[in-house]
C-alpha cells in the first residue's frame, strides 16, 4: 500500500461571521444608557488550521473609550483578560485568540469607559475550532478509477466528498457527493463512472468543520503496442529469440511513462494474457495467467520500476473467432496497459481481477 499526499488545489476558511463591509456586519449595542447607545462592529476569525495563522477577534469602536479591556473565558475555563487601552471612534483592534488545537466555546466581556466616563459593557459568545490542516492522501496501489473506486486516507473527520467529471476539452460530465458524517482515516470512495471521454476528476473534501480541500486526478490508460511473444507450447516460457520482442515492448512502456508522468497518480502497468481454444477452459485460464505473468516478472527484472499487474482471461476472449480446439496464433495473445489505476472493464478485459506481480 502507497500513499500519496496530494497538494491542495484550493483552501478556504468557509465559516468567517461577519466582514467589515454592508449588510454582513455584526453590530451589538452597548449596555449603557439609551442616549449614548452605539452598533459595535466585530468579526471573528474561528475557523482557523494550524500553520495557516490564529484565530483573531477584530473590534471596531463606535466612540471615544478608554480603559477597554476584554475578557476571554474559555469552555474549559482558562480565562484571559487584554488590556486595549484608548480607542478612537472608529479605530480597528484585532485581538489574537491564543488556544491549543481543538474545538472552545467563548464567552468575551468588553468593559470600557464612554467620553463622560460612564462605564460601558458588552459580551459576545461564538465558538473557535483551530484544527490541524486537513490533509487527504490516495492509495495509488489501489486506486481503480475505471471501475469507480478510490481509497483516500483523511486525517480529520470528513463531513461529505465531492466529485465532478471532465472530459478532454474541459466539459463536464456529471457529478457525485458521498456523506461520511465525520469518518476519518481511511475511506473509500465509490462511485459510477460517467459516459463519455473521462479525463479528470477535481475531488473535494469537506471535514466537519468547514474546511475542505480539493484536488485532481487525470486518469488514463494507454495501450502499449507490441510484438506478441510466442511462448513454448502449453508453457509460460519462451525461446531466447522472442527477447528482442520484450525489449522492444518494454521500451515502448517507458516512453509511454515519459509521456503521461504528469497525471498526479503513480503509474503502473496492467498485463492481459489469452490463449486459443486448444485445451480446456480451465487449463487455459491457468495457462493464460501464468504466462502475463511471467511477462511482468521479466519487465520487473528488467529494471521496470512501477508496480505491474496480471490477469489472465484464457480462451473466453479471443481476437480472432474460432471453434474449440482450434490452435490459433492469433489468440495465443497479450496487451500491455499503462495506466494510472486499474482500467475499465470491455469486451477485452470483462473481468477486473488485477494481481500484483511480486
Amino acid at each position: 500500500m502507497k500513499f500519496l499526499t496530494l497538494p491542495s488545489l484550493t483552501k478556504r476558511n468557509l465559516r468567517t461571521l461577519a466582514h467589515f463591509s454592508g449588510a454582513s456586519l455584526l453590530m451589538l449595542a452597548l449596555s449603557t444608557s439609551p442616549a449614548s447607545a452605539q452598533d459595535f462592529e466585530y468579526r471573528v476569525n474561528n475557523r482557523v488550521q494550524v500553520g495557516q495563522g490564529q484565530p483573531s477577534l477584530t473590534l471596531r469602536s463606535p466612540a471615544v473609550l478608554s480603559d477597554a479591556e476584554l475578557t476571554f473565558k474559555r469552555s474549559d475555563g482558562h480565562t484571559t483578560t487584554r488590556r486595549l487601552g484608548s480607542l478612537e471612534r472608529g479605530e480597528v483592534k484585532e485581538v489574537v485568540i491564543e488556544q491549543p488545537p481543538g474545538t472552545f466555546d467563548y464567552t468575551v466581556t468588553l468593559r470600557a469607559k464612554d467620553i463622560d466616563g460612564e462605564p460601558v459593557e458588552f459580551e459576545l459568545t461564538f465558538d473557535v475550532a483551530y484544527t490541524e490542516a486537513l490533509k487527504v492522501e490516495v492509495d495509488t496501489e489501489e486506486v481503480e478509477l475505471g471501475q469507480g473506486r478510490l481509497p483516500i486516507r483523511v486525517n480529520r473527520p470528513v463531513e461529505k466528498v465531492e466529485i465532478e467529471f471532465f472530459d478532454a476539452n474541459n466539459r463536464p460530465l456529471g457529478t457525485h457527493t458521498s456523506q461520511h458524517r465525520g469518518a476519518r482515516g481511511d475511506i473509500e470512495l465509490r462511485f459510477e463512472v460517467p459516459e463519455g471521454d473521462l479525463a479528470a476528476l477535481r475531488v473535494a473534501v469537506h471535514d466537519t468543520e468547514g474546511f475542505w480541500e480539493s484536488f485532481i486526478l487525470e486518469p488514463f490508460w494507454v495501450e502499449i503496442p507490441h510484438q506478441s511473444v510466442v511462448f513454448d507450447s502449453g508453457e509460460h516460457t519462451w525461446q531466447e529469440s522472442e527477447l528482442p520482442k520484450l525489449t522492444e515492448t518494454l521500451e515502448r512502456v517507458q516512453q509511454a511513462m515519459r509521456a503521461h508522468r504528469d497525471k498526479g497518480l503513480q503509474m503502473q502497468l496492467y498485463i492481459a494474457g489469452y490463449t486459443d481454444t486448444v485445451g480446456n477452459a480451465s487449463s487455459n485460464q491457468e495457462l493464460s495467467e501464468r504466462r502475463a505473468r511471467a511477462i511482468g516478472r521479466w519487465f520487473s527484472a528488467q529494471g521496470l520500476d512501477i508496480p505491474v499487474f496480471y490477469q489472465g482471461f484464457g480462451e473466453s476472449v479471443l481476437a480472432k473467432p474460432t471453434p474449440d480446439e482450434t490452435a490459433e496464433e492469433a489468440n495465443r495473445r497479450a496487451i500491455y496497459i499503462l495506466g494510472n489505476g486499474a482500467p475499465p472493464t470491455s469486451s477485452e478485459l470483462p473481468r477486473s481481477r488485477w494481481q500484483r506481480v511480486r
